[in-house]
């Protein structure tokens, strides 16, 4: 069969299916049932004019029934609950009639567009699309067609979300986001940058001490406090775990500086059930195009940055630089966790003020108390070193302990006390401590707890001490 004859005699039968399908893909079981929930209206662009016009039983309660019959005056009315969207077109270019018959002298006759409308205090998605064509009379009519499409743009938004965001978080996940900022360098290769690496200090502590509700409500709150510093004309994900990833785009160098340590110098919390949670952040940055400009060479630097600080004092962020010892990887990459529970001794971190508060403690620490979790162990001490020491032992202890850092410069300090499990026993304990001054704690102690018992049992193994 000829396909001209074909096309011409089964044109509007073919209309009419591309019409139900249409209405079957928006959920409407079809065409006139769609028709009637839809709102269209037929223009004639020469003249200014709207020929006939219907509205949705939605679209009737905010129009006038008495609408102008000038099609800018009508279009305006149209308009009136459009809500613009950042990532929208402006619709009013849409409408606009200069602009459509500008499209059709230039050989366009079908165009399509989405926005957004507030109805009855609620958002809805809508679609226009407009057919443009000739009459009998040579005049240029415009026929226009908007539906809902709220449920489909939302089940899409959502599938969008699925993969290219992080469940958790809302932040890119690492794919989008490596795919996002790999985009940027290239379509930008001129622009000033930098990349971040952003790790939680002490993260497991949140799981362990507190339960994963609490340690996924920090993450959270971590990703809003990137948002609230770096939001302007970033891109910020989660790499996964407890890391995150940042390009601060179009900035210079000194805004990158300045933009990094301010976050870094901010105090991050979270309120949970009444409590406040405090984290930091260990920061590694490099800075684009000065020191890379590849994508993978720039965070293998930033990350560099990042694990200098993590194997330092944490807490803190630091730029990539050149002298930085280029370890290998297998080295720095060392969950902080897993070495400080493979260390042959407990591990106490404890603020320097009257209340003595424990801010880190390893597996061996509870361990030696007796305890069977970190959560126990601070409920039997109180969380401060103050009851960790035997009672009739501790006004010596920290008598001893301020008087040696007072007469030596490198804070250190060595005392030998008792302690009791939580099961009643005592335990002789040398402990070895550092005081040291950090930006946000202020004096803290770093100190090493070692069971004298166990200690002389490893020594007399070791032929250091002779056996019982």
């Amino acid at each position: 069969m000829n396909e001209q004859l074909f096309s011409k005699i089964q044109k509007d039968t073919l209309y009419k299916i591309a019409g139900k399908s249409y209405a079957l893909y928006l959920g409407y079981p079809d065409f006139q049932k769609f028709l009637q929930k839809a709102s269209y209206f037929l223009a004639d662009l020469d003249n200014d004019t709207i020929e006939e016009y219907h509205f949705s039983d939605t679209m009737s309660k905010l129009f006038p029934a008495d609408m102008p019959s000038c099609y800018e005056k009508f279009i305006g009315i149209i308009l009136t609950p459009w809500t613009p969207q950042t990532q929208d077109k402006d619709i009013r270019e849409f409408f606009d009639k200069d602009n459509l018959l500008m499209l059709f002298s230039a050989g366009e006759s079908f165009i399509s567009e989405d926005y957004t409308s507030t109805i009855d205090g609620k958002m809805q998605r809508k679609q226009v699309n407009c057919q443009l064509y000739k009459d009998e009379n040579g005049r240029s009519l415009a026929l226009f067609l908007s539906c809902d499409v709220t449920n489909i743009y939302d089940d899409s938004v959502k599938l969008l979300r699925r993969v290219e965001y992080d469940g958790l978080t809302g932040l890119y996940n690492r794919t989008a986001g490596d795919l996002k900022i790999i985009d940027y360098f290239r379509q930008y290769p001129q622009d000033s940058a930098a990349v971040v690496i952003i790790d939680l200090d002490f993260f497991k502590r949140f799981n362990d001490q507190f339960g994963h509700d609490v340690g996924d409500n920090v993450l959270r709150s971590a990703a809003r406090n990137l948002e609230k510093y770096f939001g302007r004309d970033s891109i910020i994900v989660r790499n996964g775990g407890d890391e995150f990833l940042v390009l601060l785009k179009n900035r210079s160098a000194s805004e990158c500086d300045d933009e990094i340590h301010r976050f870094s110098l901010a105090a991050h919390t979270i309120d949970i059930n009444g409590t406040t949670y405090r984290y930091t952040f260990s920061i590694g940055y490099a800075l684009y195009p000065e020191q890379g400009r590849e994508y993978h060479d720039l965070t293998m630097k930033a990350d560099l940055a990042m694990y200098t600080i993590k194997m330092k004092h944490r807490n803190s962020c630091i730029k990539y630089h050149p002298h930085m010892l280029m370890q290998k990887r297998t080295q720095l990459s060392f969950n902080m966790a897993d070495i400080v529970s493979g260390i042959p001794g407990a591990i106490l971190v404890y603020k320097a003020d009257e209340r003595e508060e424990i801010l880190f403690a390893n597996d061996q620490l509870f361990e030696l108390f007796e305890c069977s979790s970190m959560e126990e162990l601070l409920q039997f001490s109180g969380d401060s070193f103050k009851n960790i020491v035997h009672p009739d032992d501790l006004d010596r202890v920290e008598a001893s302990i301020m008087r040696q850092v007072s007469d030596n410069s490198e804070g250190l300090d060595y005392v030998s006390y008792r302690i009791i499990t939580k099961t009643g026993k005592i335990k002789y304990i040398d402990d070895i401590g550092h005081l040291v001054k950090t930006p946000k704690y202020g004096d803290i102690f770093y100190v090493f707890l070692y069971d004298k018992e166990q200690k002389n049992d490893i020594l007399r193994k070791a032929g250091e001490i002779p056996a019982d």
